[in-house]
């Protein structure tokens, strides 16, 4: 990435993991799908979307996460949106989210999620 990037990989402190699956990601308030996990830390993630979702907003998500005997888990988070850009797909959009406030049973929660789904 170059330094005019808005994507700000030169700034992350700890290594953001690729999972082996497209998790979904929405928005709390509205039910709407924002995107699909592209990569995950505790701190961060990136979201790939049909659309833009604009910058420096705050957000109360929850990650879809699939268990064994088809059930699902909700990993509920806060984040605000720091950057957005087109995707290497131009048909796609990338935005980056830090991660605020996680409480303890989400940070185990993503903790298990990454360890199981990273590759």
């Amino acid at each position: 990435m170059s330094p005019n990037d808005p994507r700000g990989a030169e700034k992350r402190q700890s290594k953001r993991w690729y999972l082996i699956m497209y998790l979904r990601v929405h928005d709390q308030d509205t039910g709407e799908l924002l995107g699909h996990i592209v990569d995950i830390n505790k701190e961060g993630m990136r979201l790939v979307s049909d659309n833009p979702i604009p910058s420096n907003q705050h957000f109360r998500l929850w990650v879809d996460v699939p268990k064994d005997s088809a059930s699902r888990q909700r990993i509920e988070l806060d984040a605000e949106s720091l950057w957005s850009a087109r995707d290497v797909n131009p048909d796609f959009f990338d935005t980056g989210f830090r991660i605020h406030n996680i409480s303890t049973s989400a940070l185990l929660q993503l903790q298990l999620l990454i360890e199981e789904f990273k590759f």
